[in-house]
């Protein structure tokens, strides 16, 4: 059975397509981060005047809550850093924000340290030289407890504030999103996503089935075929060979499916084209071809196409075939350049040699003996018995 591979590789491209398309959203997913506002509030010294600074320099990290948080900033007390375990923090009043450089460790243990001690919030700014440059920081396993990183120069600018006395209070809070991906294109992105898949998925199971149902029809339609070939072929004549038949022993006349010659007491079938073969080298053949060999001819055009009443087909126009009774006669074909006179002759031939031999044809059909159903009664009838075929 033949099977159609060619929506294989369509289906394949479709789910590289897919998954190169999911590959840049989870991508863009990661690559999304959320910036904070960070107030600094500080009173002058010797003044009543308090400065408030704010801008939105600050990013959450990666693990951190997105929520606000507020108090005092203190640094550590002998590490800057805070990578030591022992670190502590001197703290005036709750809450409190812990203030860190980056360095030395991971993130994830500056804020345990600043944890431990109690801190509401915990604020990373970046080492010298960097500037204003942040980015999103990796912390796993600090628990819920909200960490920002900032720039060098403003985390540098409270750093010298409280190193010189002045207590300085900070309010962080939720600023903005930022990210390769418009929220409006990622609802996009992933309406688009699911209802390809859903359409490829559909589509996979609309060819299956279709498939399925085919090839049932195909297994069922064989079915039906070979038992009208079983009819037909048991409506074929089939008899004996005989020695006064003409096919007998003659080297032009031999079964084309076996390419042996006709001999005494072979059983044989003639088909409704008028070739003759041997009955078991024509009748598998034509339960699976339903043609001749020789001239294609379609047994099952009578028992398929014909409606009753209705004539029997007959051979294609450009089909010719020996006559039975006749050999050695070569028939003009249009393969064969002849003259008109040449062709008139081998009518005339033809139709006396016909004339001929119809008497002895019909003399000998009597002799026959036929081995299907529908030729029974004439072979009871039949006298003349061959006694060597036996």
């Amino acid at each position: 059975m033949r099977r159609d591979y060619r929506v294989i590789p369509g289906l394949t491209w479709t789910w590289l397509a897919l998954w190169v398309i999911q590959s840049q959203f989870h991508l863009g997913s990661s690559m999304i981060f959320w910036t904070a506002y960070v107030e600094v509030r500080y009173l002058i010294p010797g003044t009543n005047q308090t400065t408030i600074n704010v801008c939105e320099c600050g990013r959450y990290g990666s693990e951190s809550p997105l929520k606000q948080a507020s108090g005092f900033v203190v640094l550590p007390n002998s590490d800057s850093l805070a990578c030591q375990p022992n670190t502590t923090f001197t703290i005036k009043e709750e809450p409190w924000i812990a203030l860190i450089k980056r360095g030395n460790c991971t993130y994830a243990e500056k804020i345990q340290v600043a944890q431990r001690e109690g801190a509401s919030a915990v604020v990373i700014y970046n080492p010298d030289g960097t500037g204003n440059e942040t980015n999103t920081m990796s912390h796993a396993g600090t628990g819920n407890i909200v960490a920002i990183m900032i720039g060098n120069i403003p985390g540098r600018y409270i750093t010298d504030l409280i190193e010189s006395g002045i207590e300085v209070y900070m309010n962080i809070a939720v600023a903005s999103r930022h990210g390769p991906w418009n929220p409006f294109w990622i609802y996009i992105m992933s309406f688009i996503f699911f209802g390809i898949t859903a359409i490829i998925l559909g589509y996979f199971m609309f060819v299956v089935i279709s498939r399925f149902y085919q090839n049932r029809q195909l297994r069922i339609q064989q079915r039906n075929l070979k038992k009208v070939a079983e009819k037909a072929v048991a409506k074929l004549e089939v008899r004996i060979l005989r020695r006064t038949d003409p096919e007998v022993e003659a080297e032009e006349s031999s079964c084309v499916v076996c390419l042996d010659s006709y001999m005494r007491c072979d059983v044989v079938t003639t088909l409704p084209c008028s070739h003759l073969f041997h009955k078991t080298c024509i009748e598998p053949w034509l339960l699976e071809h339903h043609t001749c060999p020789m001239c294609k001819y379609d047994i099952l055009i009578e028992e398929v196409v014909a409606k009753p009443g209705q004539e029997s087909p007959t051979p294609p126009p450009d089909v010719r075939f020996y006559p039975s009774s006749v050999s050695g006669l070569l028939v003009d074909s249009p393969g064969m350049v002849t003259s008109p006179e040449q062709r008139g002759e081998a009518r005339l031939s033809l139709n006396t040699q016909t004339a001929e031999t119809s008497e002895e044809q019909n003399s000998s059909r009597m002799d026959h003996s036929y081995m299907n159903p529908a030729f029974e009664e004439e072979q009871q009838n039949s006298d003349h018995q061959d006694p060597d075929c036996q």
